[in-house]
């Protein structure tokens, strides 16, 4: 039975080992399929937001090449309006000259051409003008492509900089959750070897106890008749020794039953035996004296009845 017990100890603490290393292992499970997760959210987060910003970058970049190109074309027209206007006003200055030393004739023809070169110069300067200011509105439209663009590339740098962090714990926690759940089915049979022979042990602990509560209950009911048969021998010895005694006593005081008859007189039963010490009476003159004694006994009966 203290084998039995020690073992069922023993288990127990098994048990309460086993369950709380799978309860441990399972906690721990849980928390690094919450982290798996989290971080394979956030990475997954991350990287949609690096592609919007990508896309993003991308509209911007090629707003800011066509922008480029537009400048660059402005450019290449305003030197070519610059270069038309040099060549005009040298014209003109020509022009000019001629005048002062042609002929009427020919100078009313000149002047019409001066005032034709002069249109051009003003359409020329006006082409100009245009240029300056778009390639100000262009200029404008670089800068803020180019600061827009600045501020994309610093998201996806600030964005991208937590990326290994993350995917680092990604990587662990995978690795942990596959490890657990590599290891959480021998935890759990082993937890239920040890319940399983927890319950044989305690099965054989009950049915032992059974058998001792029965042979100690048989013991008991032995015992129990053994005193009761040793009481009914001792009352049988003492009836008998009581019997013996009063025989004893009897024997030599036969010829003193006579005084002793009225106390005889409360139970009826004994009466008969007064008769019999009336036929005695006459062997023995004494007793006549003492019969009216008898008598008194008899009315005595009747305050007993009551």
């Amino acid at each position: 039975m203290k084998s039995f017990s020690k073992k069922a100890v023993q288990l127990q603490q098994k048990k309460t080992r086993s369950s709380k290393i799978r309860n441990k292992a399972i906690r721990s499970l849980k928390t690094a399929r919450k982290l798996h997760r989290k971080s394979t959210s956030a990475i997954n987060s991350i990287q949609r937001r690096v592609s919007k910003i990508h896309a993003e970058l991308d509209d911007v970049s090629n707003a800011l090449q066509h922008s480029l190109a537009q400048k660059e074309s402005i450019q290449r027209l305003k030197i070519n309006a610059e270069e038309r206007l040099k060549q005009e006003k040298e014209r003109k200055k020509q022009i000019e000259r001629e005048i002062s030393s042609a002929t009427s004739n020919v100078r009313d023809q000149l002047e019409f051409t001066l005032d034709t070169i002069s249109d051009q110069i003003n359409e020329i300067r006006n082409e100009i003008r245009q240029r300056n200011s778009t390639a100000r509105k262009v200029e404008k439209i670089i800068g803020e492509c180019n600061t827009k663009k600045s501020k994309l590339c610093s998201q996806i740098k600030r964005a991208t900089k937590s990326k290994p962090r993350i995917t680092k714990i990604m990587n662990e926690s995978k690795k942990n959750v596959a490890k657990l759940e590599k290891r959480l089915p021998s935890l759990t049979k082993t937890e239920k070897n040890i319940r399983k022979n927890f319950s044989r042990i305690n099965s054989s602990i009950r049915e032992q106890a059974k058998r001792k509560k029965v042979s100690q209950a048989k013991s008991r009911r032995d015992k129990s008749r053994k005193v009761a048969e040793a009481k009914r021998i001792q009352n049988l010895a003492r009836k008998l020794a009581t019997q013996m005694l009063a025989g004893k006593r009897k024997a030599p005081k036969k010829t003193k039953a006579k005084r002793k008859a009225p106390k005889k007189t409360k139970a009826k039963r004994k009466a008969p035996k007064k008769t019999k010490a009336k036929r005695k009476a006459p062997k023995k003159t004494k007793a006549k004296r003492k019969a009216p004694k008898k008598t008194k006994a008899k009315r005595k009966a009747p305050k007993k009845r009551r």
